[in-house]
């Protein structure tokens, strides 16, 4: 070999050393936000007929609920349930009954029971205009 190819091939290796020796820059990876969901199953039974559904977020229990409030109002039975089953015994142990002639006060209150872990059974009065929501447990 030839001294001049010998210099280049001593220069390549020993800057593949030098390379290869030096510190490693990080990139600090700055995390993002994530959104927290907290999920929910609930079941619910539309005129005897068992549904379940996984809610992700407010607005989708939100939307469960406006429908079951419509299916309601129309003159189905409705019952909902915290988790995978829906209570229909007759054997309740605690049963606690609301009135109500507002809407949005039904939707809450039949909310808060169902995650208090109550089945709830809620209907529309036409005669009354109220609604009417039988939480057992």
């Amino acid at each position: 070999m030839s001294k001049k190819t010998r210099t280049v091939a001593l220069f390549i290796v020993l800057s593949m050393a030098a390379v290869s020796c030096q510190k490693e820059n990080l990139f600090e990876i700055e995390g993002y936000p994530t959104e927290v969901t907290v999920s929910r199953t609930v079941s619910y039974m539309i005129d005897g007929t068992l549904y379940h559904a996984t809610l992700h977020s407010d607005a989708e229990w939100d939307a469960l609920m406006h429908r079951l409030m419509a299916l309601a109002r129309e003159g189905h039975r409705v019952m909902i349930a915290n988790g995978n089953s829906v209570n229909t015994s007759s054997l309740a142990k605690d049963v606690v009954i609301f009135r109500t002639s507002s809407e949005e006060e039904a939707n809450e209150w039949i909310k808060q029971m169902t995650e208090a872990g109550y089945t709830v059974t809620f209907g529309f009065d036409d005669e009354t205009q109220q609604w009417i929501c039988i939480a057992e447990m």
